[in-house]
């Protein structure tokens, strides 16, 4: 054998062995991902054989072998400048240096939209949220920042030639907002009115100038006195590392521009808070008055600092789903404001809020119909502090328009509440747009497996008794 193949084949061993014996000196133990990195698999899991033990061997080799990042950076590299494409399935390469966010691309092409049901019935779940926070004496307002393509599509690639529609599930939702007389904040509209670009290149959000646009509009919309902070200095610096950056480069930064508005931060921490990253922060402003809790995603990252200067007390969480109740009143916020991206919208009918709703009357006698529809009682595995009453209900009845209430309880002793309208979530992160279900929450307390239940469906053609657990079942 010639020597030069003698030492291609050494080369290419090397290369081969080299990410796994590297690991004893050069372990990856972090990533830029948005994802938790797999930990190392056990032999035994709850004293029996874990059967998925290489399976599981796998993934942690394949997150922890050694110089990771910086291969998945020179990867990334050669992809995007010579083929124009991505190597992460998260980041969407785009002209002029963009970056997008791949979760958004469906919604950009008009194609996996929300069913016309799914729209109807997370406006429905939104407006007992409003019901809720109203009767409590407080403001509420929604607010669903749009994704980056949907404002600043010109920089996609080459997927225009493959849209199905002009829809989005952010029109369809602000529509069905609007007819169910849910407060909200048309973002949208307010970014595109807008020349210049708010969003940054290499990350998914919109840069520090949108966020005080989005602060001001928000608390504009709830009629709240608050700073425009239109006279404090501005510097304009270029060492803005966007999170699409991070993802598809690990091992190097491109920066971009953002702005940093030079104002006395007259709020302070009063969680333990490590970065505006956190799931749950509190804050007090002496100089403020009122108290905010927000449920957000990483939107309101930028937007937290605006808001905390603005209340007395604020809460900032972005658990799902939200402790809504639970945090009503331990905050006693006269204003509750709910931040969700575009791309997440599901969320609404996925992880409906935690919270008991008001008691509520039937709008006339019902008529008892034989249905498929199911009835569970049992308490929640989200939070153990309710029962959830729950099941799926027949689509014979379920129809945009629709409203569902759960009665618990016989006679002198019944109460009856409005329930949301939820679809399941499956594996493949895809929802059942064939089956709406409802959920109700209830203090555990107030109700078991031997309580009588009634689901009715209300809609254009009248009220139904479509379901029941009678007492003791």
């Amino acid at each position: 054998m010639k020597m030069k193949y003698k030492l291609y084949i050494v080369i290419f061993m090397v290369m081969c062995i080299l990410p796994f014996a590297g690991m004893a000196v050069a372990k990856t133990e972090t990533t830029t991902e948005n994802r938790t990195m797999a930990a190392f698999p056990s032999f035994m899991e709850e004293g029996k054989w874990n059967v998925n033990y290489l399976q599981d061997l796998g993934a942690y080799f394949e997150d922890h072998y050694a110089f990771r990042n910086l291969l998945v950076s020179v990867d990334s590299q050669i992809q995007a400048k010579l083929f124009k494409t991505s190597n992460m399935d998260t980041v969407i390469v785009g002209k002029n240096d963009w970056l997008y966010y791949t979760a958004s691309l469906d919604n950009y092409l008009g194609q996996n939209l929300m069913s016309d049901q799914e729209v109807y019935n997370a406006a429905y779940n939104l407006s007992i949220v409003q019901e809720y926070v109203q009767s409590r004496g407080a403001k509420f307002l929604v607010a669903v920042p749009p994704n980056k393509n949907s404002l600043y599509g010109e920089n996609m690639p080459y997927y225009d030639q493959s849209k199905v529609s002009s829809e989005r599930n952010y029109t369809n939702i602000i529509k069905a907002l609007k007819s169910n007389k849910v407060a909200y904040t048309d973002l949208y509209q307010l970014f595109s009115n807008k020349k210049e670009t708010l969003y940054l290149k290499r990350d998914s959000h919109w840069n520090e100038k949108g966020s005080l646009l989005a602060y001001n509009a928000l608390l504009t919309d709830l009629n709240k006195e608050h700073e425009l902070y239109e006279t404090v200095p501005v510097l304009r610096t270029k060492t803005e590392i966007g999170d699409l950056n991070k993802m598809i480069y690990p091992m190097w930064s491109q920066p971009e521009w953002n702005y940093d508005y030079q104002y006395k931060k007259n709020y302070a921490y009063t969680s333990d808070t490590k970065s505006v990253e956190d799931a749950y922060i509190m804050t007090t402003n002496k100089k403020a008055q009122g108290s905010l809790l927000m449920f957000r995603d990483s939107f309101g990252n930028t937007l937290l600092p605006w808001m905390a200067q603005s209340y007395e007390k604020a809460v900032f969480s972005k658990e799902m789903p939200y402790p809504l109740e639970k945090y009503m009143q331990e905050s006693k916020a006269d204003t509750v404001i709910i931040e969700k991206v575009e791309r997440n919208l599901k969320d609404f009918i996925t992880d409906p809020p935690m919270l008991t709703p008001s008691e509520t009357k039937l709008s006339g006698e019902a008529k008892q119909v034989e249905t498929k529809t199911t009835v569970h009682v049992g308490v929640s595995e989200a939070d153990t502090a309710y029962t959830e009453v729950s099941g799926k209900l027949d689509s014979k009845y379920v129809t945009p328009g629709m409203k569902v209430y759960i009665a618990v309880g016989e006679d002198s002793d019944q109460h009856i509440y409005q329930a949301y309208l939820v679809n399941d979530d499956s594996s493949d992160n895809s929802l059942d747009t064939t089956t709406t279900e409802y959920r109700l929450y209830l203090p555990q307390e107030t109700v078991d497996t031997k309580t009588k239940v009634q689901v009715y469906v209300e809609s254009e053609q009248g009220l139904y008794l479509v379901g029941q657990s009678l007492k003791g079942e």
